[in-house]
């Protein structure tokens, strides 16, 4: 599949990062998420989407968030790798967060937070195909002068998150300095504000019992993410007993909306499995397409690994944390 259509006017359009454990990667999906955990937290996700695919897009990120103990603060960072198509159009990010964690009552709190940060785009020109070699026969035509192009620019980005004492909702932007992504200083192209809305809950099934090896969770969580006239929803859950996680994800807005007359928009639907232990949580996650683009993606396939550096028994924090899913 050729991706980019858009060479010949001089700039390049993107897919952003995306995951389907959401809750594995926290900082880059709401940077108010950062610190609200007991110890201070290694994470990294793996994402290879669309695997049918000649040239798959593949995602890699890993990220860090501290929160101080005597501080009602977080610190994190981000550090992102995504490529897309046969011209290994890459995006680079390297995003440190901070939040703040401000108390409205006993039990419900309000995190802000900030995330400035840069990004780098690069593509290797030479590795796609131009119409004019397709029409002079492919007989060595040179179409581009500079084989590999690449930019930088600054992001911001900011979020917040309300939490009570089962349940949570959060709004994060992202490139809200619309910075210039184009590769050639000629034009123009403003990478338009991404916008996440996230929101679900932590219900306890057995309230009585207190053997934690006994204890079960359902959580239903909603996301909707949106950027320029493009949008998504994925709705699920998860269901949780003892070190065992599995969740269930749809992804799409049927009957709501459809981009052009006589295209569903209909994505995918995602299985969820992981372990959690005291300080390690292995995740990994399937998407099955369920659009007309399902008998050639074969799915995405997403690996998640998280450790906690201190053991979250042995330490006290001012920070209350949150009761949201860990995949």
């Amino acid at each position: 599949m050729i991706i980019l259509f858009c060479v010949g006017a001089g700039f390049i359009n993107a897919q952003e990062m995306h995951f389907t454990q959401l809750y594995s990667a926290p900082v880059f999906l709401n940077p108010a998420f950062t610190g609200a955990n007991a110890c201070s937290r290694f994470s990294m996700v793996s994402r290879v989407q669309w695997s049918g695919m000649i040239d798959p897009y593949k995602t890699m990120l890993i990220s860090f968030d501290h929160s101080p103990y005597a501080y009602p603060i977080g610190l994190g960072m981000i550090v992102g790798v995504d490529e897309a198509g046969a011209g290994t159009l890459r995006t680079t990010v390297v995003k440190p967060s901070f939040a703040y964690e401000a108390r409205i009552k006993k039990l419900y709190h309000l995190r802000l937070a900030v995330q400035p940060g840069i990004g780098i785009k690069s593509i290797n020109f030479n590795s796609l195909l131009f119409g004019d070699q397709i029409y002079r026969g492919g007989n060595g035509v040179k179409t581009v002068e500079t084989p590999m192009s690449s930019k930088t620019y600054f992001d911001f980005g900011t979020g917040a998150v309300f939490t009570g004492s089962n349940f949570w909702t959060g709004l994060a932007f992202s490139h809200l300095n619309m910075p210039d992504e184009s590769f050639l200083k000629t034009t123009v192209q403003r990478m338009p504000i991404e916008y996440r809305l996230q929101a679900g809950a932590k219900l306890d099934l057995n309230k009585g019992e207190r053997d934690p090896l006994e204890k079960k969770y359902f959580s239903p969580v909603i996301h909707y993410s949106g950027q320029n006239k493009f949008d998504q929803v994925d709705v699920g859950f998860y269901y949780s007993k003892q070190i065992f996680t599995v969740g269930l994800w749809y992804r799409g807005i049927p009957g709501l909306k459809a981009y052009k007359k006589g295209y569903q928009n209909n994505d995918a639907i995602a299985i969820i499995a992981g372990i959690q232990t005291t300080r390690l949580k292995i995740g990994y996650s399937y998407d099955q397409t369920i659009s007309d683009l399902a008998t050639v993606s074969k799915g995405a396939h997403e690996i998640t690994l998280s450790y906690q550096i201190c053991n979250p028994k042995k330490r006290r924090s001012r920070l209350v944390l949150i009761s949201c899913p860990k995949f």
